[in-house]
């Protein structure tokens, strides 16, 4: 008892709470001038933007106007200007005329015919523009008057329309036995009454409290459970110079990130310092002479240099420039063009006709203009148009449902449900596949246990119970 008893001191949350809720709670505590709060404000300070840098226009700088800096950026910007690259191009563009004969010219005039819009749709205007005859009775204009009805709604909607209004049926709706049967069917297939009975019975379950699984539950959660588990911690002074505490101070100041930037920020921030003639500085002027492309190359312009005109070099240059100029090169061509007559009959002409006779889109084509101008004649009893409608009747909504609208409304079938042997047996195949139907036994028995009192388990659970 007594070992109990320690126990659920130790594991009393109240004892736990105890000294916590007795003089620590509620006291008030300023943390302005604590170590923390200092230690983030000096933190702040270091990390400071504003205070860190200085703004380049506390510093006074000039830039000599011939320095090499100044000089390279203006030869730069020269050198990239877009008004001095194009300057003599826009010079010559407004001097230049170009002759009318010129080959070049002539294509881009063929090219832009071959290319217009307006030349490639000519001839299909100019179709347009002659009209065309098309007959009331011709069989696209039937067939897709017939496709419209078909489609249409308001024609498969009709017959109904007219007959609305106009039915004499029965005085009730119980005399109706059609009506009577889509009611039941309604009735077992809808949902609300299928779940009537679970609704009233899901929350209603009843359960004994010294039921052996709820007192194996009380205990387990229990067991498993957090309360009268803590145990208060035992209290110790610490004295202020004793060997852990002078080594953790020791540490914490060698860790401080203030201390580490002490020096930094008492002298060392805000200094300036001019890099004008550092080592950095002059590494970079010195290999910015060594790169510089104008110092390193000299410009032929400056070296006076002159060539024999019958040196080995000039001569040969010479015989190149002959030898690729094609003006020599074609002038003989150009000379016996315009003087050579070849004769209609040579092989090589009359090859070229047949050729050309081979190739014609027009002669390709011109059997079958001419079929198109004798017309065609096509009765309504030949072969492809029979064949084309009785696809067309066979594809037909209209027609599949022919019969079915003709039959709506005419069915004299029997005086009760019973009589109808399909329907009983519709019904025969709907319970058996009825999943209430199903689970009707279930859910009578599923709340009806019976168990033998001398079972070994319930004599066992009576024994673990006293």
């Amino acid at each position: 008892f007594e070992l109990s008893r320690n126990r659920m001191h130790i594991q009393s949350d109240n004892e736990y709470k105890e000294d916590y809720n007795a003089w620590f709670k509620g006291i008030g505590w300023s943390p302005i001038g604590s170590l923390d709060v200092e230690k983030v404000r000096k933190a702040g300070d270091a990390l400071n933007e504003r205070k860190y840098r200085q703004h380049p226009e506390t510093l006074t700088f000039s830039c000599p106007l011939d320095s090499m800096s100044i000089e390279l950026a203006r030869q730069n910007t020269k050198q990239l200007s877009d008004l001095n690259y194009k300057a003599p191009g826009e010079k010559v563009k407004h001097k230049y005329t170009l002759p009318t004969d010129f080959p070049g010219f002539l294509q881009a005039k063929v090219n832009a015919h071959n290319l217009s819009e307006s030349q490639y749709k000519l001839g299909w205007k100019k179709t347009i523009a002659k009209g065309y005859d098309l007959r009331e009775d011709a069989i696209p204009i039937v067939a897709a008057k017939a496709s419209r009805n078909i489609a249409s709604d308001y024609k498969y909607k009709e017959a109904y329309q007219k007959a609305r209004g106009k039915h004499v049926g029965f005085r009730s709706l119980q005399d109706d036995p059609k009506l009577v049967h889509y009611m039941q069917v309604a009735k077992m297939q809808s949902e609300r009454e299928y779940k009537k009975d679970y609704e009233k019975t899901k929350t209603k379950y009843h359960t004994p409290l010294d039921m052996f699984s709820v007192v194996a539950a009380k205990k387990a959660q229990e067991v498993s459970t957090n309360v009268n588990y803590k145990q208060p911690i035992h209290q110790y002074t610490l004295l202020p110079d004793a060997m852990n505490v002078e080594l953790t101070r020791n540490m914490n100041y060698i860790q401080s990130d203030l201390a580490y930037k002490m020096d930094y920020n008492s002298w060392f921030k805000g200094i300036g310092w001019v890099p004008a003639g550092s080592l950095d500085v002059e590494k970079a002027r010195k290999a910015t002479d060594i790169l510089n492309e104008r110092k390193y190359r000299q410009h032929p312009e400056s070296l006076t240099f002159t060539s024999p005109l019958d040196s080995l070099e000039m001569e040969r240059t010479r015989t190149n420039a002959h030898t690729i100029n094609k003006r020599l090169y074609t002038e003989a061509w150009e000379r016996d063009k315009v003087k050579i007559h070849v004769m209609p009959d040579t092989p090589e002409i009359l090859q070229s006709r047949v050729n050309q006779f081979n190739t014609s889109e027009k002669i390709y084509r011109q059997a079958w203009e001419e079929t198109k101008k004798k017309g065609y004649d096509l009765r309504p009893d030949a072969i492809s148009v029979k064949a084309a409608k009785a696809s067309r009747d066979i594809a037909s909504d209209y027609k599949y449902k022919h019969a079915y609208e003709k039959a709506r409304g005419k069915h004299i079938g029997f005086r009760s449900l019973q009589d109808d042997p399909k329907l009983v047996h519709f019904m025969q195949v709907a319970k058996m596949q009825s999943e209430r139907e199903y689970k009707k036994d279930f859910e009578k028995w599923k709340t009806k246990f019976n168990s033998p009192v001398d079972m070994l388990g319930i004599l066992l659970a009576k024994k673990c119970q006293t």
